[in-house]
């Protein structure tokens, strides 16, 4: 953004209360010396490090009270959960600002989608969210259950999934921070096929007619 002409870039937070754990070195851009570091304050020293930046790590979990002030100065929150009740606590997040988008990245063993939309519901009725798209993410139960092994974790994703799914979500960040709109609402990409379909927004709905009088001027409450 520097380097476009932006006079102080991006500033991002990155929020995980987990670990790196071994699986974690094959399928995301960890390190053998990241091992037990929170994931967090691991990628945010680094890319500080790397490239002059003043990203921030918070290792909580997201929504939270400590997480609070990060998301209140939001215009972006991405998310890559696990768990169904994670994506359920971040639509009902209320110190989001009122304008504040949501893109979602999920994958399963070798598919992912990408949705991108809005939290609160004045913009979920325009920009509908991960939560629309797929009403049935809240009556899903969370699994717990941690790979043991690379070998296990690379039977239950695949080793190019993740970066898959994320290069398509973050074409769509792209798109909005060089021309500022995308028409981009929900992605969906098989790596078995090699496929990868678009979706737009919906249309918005059409406005309700304003009530008239006679001589089709606008009613008005009569004082009472």
């Amino acid at each position: 953004m520097i380097s476009l002409g932006h006079k102080h870039g991006l500033h991002v937070t990155i929020i995980d209360d987990s670990v790196v754990r071994e699986p974690n070195l094959v399928r995301q851009r960890f390190w053998p010396c990241d091992l037990g570091q929170y994931k967090a304050i691991s990628l945010a020293n680094r890319y500080n490090l790397l490239l002059g930046m003043k990203w921030e790590g918070l290792p909580y979990r997201f929504p939270s009270r400590a997480t609070d002030d990060a998301i209140g100065n939001a215009d972006l929150i991405i998310s890559a959960v696990d768990l169904p009740s994670a994506r359920v606590a971040i639509g009902a997040c209320e110190a989001v600002k009122h304008n504040c988008m949501w893109l979602d990245l999920g994958n399963g063993h070798r598919h992912g989608q990408v949705v991108f939309g809005g939290i609160n519901k004045v913009m979920r009725d325009r920009f509908p969210n991960v939560l629309d798209a797929y009403p049935e993410i809240p009556l899903l139960e969370d699994d717990h259950t941690k790979s043991c092994s690379a070998a296990e974790s690379i039977r239950t994703q695949d080793c190019l999934v993740n970066r898959a799914v994320t290069t398509a979500g973050m074409g769509i960040v792209w798109e909005l921070l060089r021309t500022g709109e995308t028409s981009k609402h929900w992605l969906v990409l098989n790596l078995g096929t090699g496929e990868q379909m678009s979706y737009p927004f919906p249309p918005p709905a059409p406005k309700q007619p304003k009530a008239t009088g006679k001589k089709g001027k606008v009613s008005k409450l009569r004082k009472v």
